[in-house]
């Protein structure tokens, strides 16, 4: 079975990714960012630390529809596996640090949010549903439970979101 990241959309979803912590980098000066394994299916997509101390765990998506697509067709609503999401609130209350997350609509503004407090309590409303959706940055499709998230209730980290 070949990998997602082993095909081409993949190497560019890693290259986009590599943009996007880039501009948050450049905003954040002071921490770092570790990444999981890309060649492997984790909960997570990485740590932040500040002066060598874990200070958040983060999950980062890139997309290359517009914003207007995103109000348009979106609800203007980011999409994230409720799966990704209960594992990122425990793990998050497990290291007492907060779940952050990061889209980035590719070449238009990068958005974060912080999904949960240091005690893995969801600090942003989330709607949970059932969706069909694309199983991979490859396509196909499967049937999952989503959390949404509101651009609304994220705060703009580069760019702009009218």
């Amino acid at each position: 079975m070949t990998l997602d990241i082993n095909t081409p959309r993949g190497q560019e979803s890693v290259e986009e990714e590599a943009e996007m912590l880039n501009i948050i980098k450049a905003k954040n000066p002071s921490c770092q960012f570790f990444h999981t394994p890309i060649t492997k299916a984790s909960l997570i997509d990485g740590f932040i630390t500040q002066n060598q101390q874990l200070i958040a765990i983060y999950e980062s998506k890139c997309r290359r529809h517009s914003l207007e697509t995103f109000k348009n067709q979106f609800n203007n609503e980011w999409m994230i596996s409720s799966h990704k999401l209960l594992a990122g609130a425990q793990l998050s209350k497990m290291l007492e640090v907060p779940f952050v997350g990061y889209l980035y609509i590719v070449n238009q503004v990068v958005l974060s949010a912080k999904i949960t407090n240091d005690k893995g309590r969801f600090t942003i409303p989330i709607r949970f549903a059932e969706k069909v959706t694309s199983a991979s940055c490859n396509g196909g499709i499967m049937k999952d439970t989503c959390g949404f998230i509101n651009l609304k209730d994220m705060k703009v980290i580069s760019g702009e979101c009218q």
